[in-house]
């Protein structure tokens, strides 16, 4: 609001108020008086009106002040625009996580407590505030942090005095903006680089309703607690609509704009000037409508080609670089849907590649990390010789927000009507009760191998299960993630029984020992958490059993790596008697120590495990633990950093 504006609006506010005293004051009936009285509390109430309406403007205004620009040139029209004519696209989209990928904080929007908060991370506090609708930390100064990112972190001392000439120097950033709304929630810091956001080195778990230092809710190396990331590159392409990086003269400087925050309807339909203005006509409208014509002023994933139709997700659900660096910093990725993907960006697709270094794919190329389902999609045969698409079982309109898997294809249905031949006897193929999870085709063929978000996701890479891959790339296959009881050895003469595969050499443990308690005690980290999450998937404790799991899930409450302890924590309180088992995946190692033995001692007063020598279990169903401890010292300490 213009501070003119502003003064007249005041002026004309308080001459209502003192006009009306006065005459309140003059008043001679009765009656006269009950009038003014009413128009008194009328003006007092319209000045209160316009004071908090002033008040909501000025911290909005103050909220956007740093953050990226919203609208830029290139015909978008905003998501807005659509609501009039497509009401119930609009609400559908509206409900989605993809619209709240980033937001403007805001008291409607901020999960995390910021009641006078104080956090620390490497021997530094962290003081959180709200003061009215804004959110404020007092911290260390993020460039400051960056530029040091490398060095060892002061984590055994007490928050530095200001006179510590080894102490970072302190900023107070507002809380601009938010990343993430169905799991966690991060928080993006203004500064004084033009619109530049920092990422608030904490994230808000919403299962736990917690802050935990940011590095420890990913996937990442446990000894680097400095991880500084610029949202105007780092984060804009998947996070917003139309993001223009734009940085400015001065070093690290930026004036980004984006047509949108989060995903809008442009990112899938285009920008939508020019079909806004031809549709504003009721005859073209309609006209269209009745006889389904398509519009050419618009672009409708459903109507492109699988190919076409895949690319439109793929611009974001892919791993991908850009073409001109140079190029996308001043313009964006400069894709548009109906566009070929490849054709803007380059899309990395194997293990040589500098990705696959930070941890996006196995290494036989196939991807590993949540978010990049594209990179997966398009090595898959049914895409390759037929006509899968990400629309053939993923719908932004007719499906929860959850999953975005469209209504009805939850099962087999994306899978028989081309493979009609097995749906015709499904048991046959598959050797597992029709309706039953192994039964399933994506149970198999689409296994929960990739990792992100503090779980297990599917693969989207459409693949046959086998033994070889796991000796080859360390992969868990499918059969071994719903079996974790049996040994690989048992997976390799199932499948030679069932389908032939050739049987593969393997070492005296592979063939004696189960492969969940080979990858949860040997394997490295990224194979440690996927075990952990399948001790806690549902359809593997039915067909394991659940009785041996504790022991491992209480060896894993010591993982040097905070994503894994998290993960085996939870999934220790979906068995029997540890509903209410109480553990905190960040406290010291006296702690985690003592978590670990408690959970033993509950296993011992109340598991009664048949004897079993491939889950380490004597004649007494009691723990070797001689093979337990000889297992845990060849253990693959490499360091795992997975790029969700």
């Amino acid at each position: 609001m213009q501070p003119a504006t502003m003064i007249v609006e005041w002026l004309l506010i308080t001459l209502l108020i003192v006009g009306t005293g006065f005459l309140l004051f003059r008043a001679r009936t009765a009656r006269g008086l009950r009038l003014l009285c009413a128009l008194f509390v009328l003006a007092v109430l319209a000045a209160a009106w316009v004071w908090q309406a002033r008040l909501n403007r000025n911290l909005e205004s103050r909220a956007r002040l740093n953050a990226p620009e919203i609208g830029r040139p290139g015909e978008y029209a905003g998501s807005d625009s659509c609501r009039a004519c497509h009401p119930d696209q609009y609400t559908s989209w509206h409900r989605s996580y993809h619209r709240t990928m980033t937001q403007i904080a805001s008291p409607e929007t901020v999960r995390g407590n910021f009641d006078q908060v104080t956090l620390t991370l490497n021997g530094e506090p962290y003081h959180l505030e709200r003061r009215g609708g804004e959110f404020w930390v007092d911290m260390p100064d993020p460039d400051w942090t960056m530029q040091r990112k490398n060095s060892p972190p002061k984590t055994n001392r007490a928050p530095a005095a200001a006179a510590d000439p080894s102490a970072p120097p302190r900023v107070q950033g507002r809380i601009t903006m938010l990343t993430g709304s169905h799991h966690m929630q991060a928080c993006w810091v203004d500064n004084q680089h033009g619109n530049r956001q920092y990422n608030f080195p904490f994230i808000y778990l919403f299962e736990s309703e917690r802050w935990v230092p940011r590095h420890t809710a990913f996937l990442r190396n446990p000894d680097e607690h400095r991880w500084v990331q610029i949202w105007n590159v780092g984060c804009i392409n998947c996070h917003s609509t139309g993001g223009q990086p734009r940085p400015t003269g001065p070093p690290g400087e930026f004036d980004t704009r984006v047509a949108e925050l989060g995903i809008s309807c442009e990112a899938c339909h285009g920008p939508a000037v020019r079909h806004v203005r031809l549709n504003s006509d009721p005859q073209r409208r309609y006209s269209r409508h009745f006889q389904n014509q398509g519009d050419e002023s618009i672009v409708n994933p459903a109507r492109l080609s699988s190919k076409r139709s895949a690319d439109v997700c793929g611009r974001c659900h892919s791993v991908h670089a850009p073409d001109d660096e140079t190029k996308w910093l001043a313009d964006g990725e400069g894709f548009l849907p109906g566009e070929s993907l490849e054709a803007r960006m380059k899309i990395i697709r194997g293990f040589r590649s500098p990705a696959a270094q930070r941890g996006s794919f196995w290494s036989d190329g196939m991807v590993r990390v949540s978010g990049r389902e594209y990179s997966g999609l398009i090595k898959s045969p049914c895409y390759l010789k037929g006509d899968l698409s990400c629309l053939s079982c993923h719908s932004m309109h007719q499906s929860p927000p959850v999953n975005q898997v469209a209504k009805g294809m939850d099962g087999n249905a994306a899978c028989l009507p081309c493979h009609q031949s097995i749906g015709k006897n499904l048991e046959r193929h598959t050797h597992h009760a029709q309706g039953s999870s192994g039964s399933l085709c994506y149970n198999c063929h689409m296994p929960y191998t990739s990792y992100g978000l503090l779980k297990a996701l599917r693969s989207h890479q459409i693949s046959n299960p086998g033994v070889k891959e796991s000796l080859q790339t360390g992969r868990p296959n499918a059969c071994n993630l719903c079996h974790l009881d049996k040994t690989l050895d048992w997976t390799a003469q199932t499948l030679s029984a069932w389908h032939q595969t050739p049987v593969e050499d393997l070492s005296p443990e592979e063939e004696t020992i189960a492969a969940s308690v080979l990858w949860a005690l040997k394997g490295d980290a990224g194979q440690r958490a996927l075990i952990a999450w399948h001790l806690g998937w549902q359809p593997a404790q039915e067909t394991s059993g659940r009785a041996w799991m504790p022991p491992y899930l209480a060896q894993l409450l010591e993982d040097p790596y905070p994503a894994v302890r998290y993960i085996a924590g939870r999934s220790l309180t979906r068995l029997p008697g540890y509903d209410s088992f109480a553990y905190d995946h960040l406290a010291a190692p006296a702690g985690l120590a003592l978590a670990r033995e408690r959970a033993l001692d509950i296993w011992a007063a109340t598991a009664k495990p048949a004897p079993n020598p491939a889950l380490l279990l004597d004649d007494k169903g009691r723990l070797r633990q001689e093979d337990v401890k000889k297992l845990l010292q060849s253990r693959n300490h490499r360091i795992v950093e997975l790029h969700e």
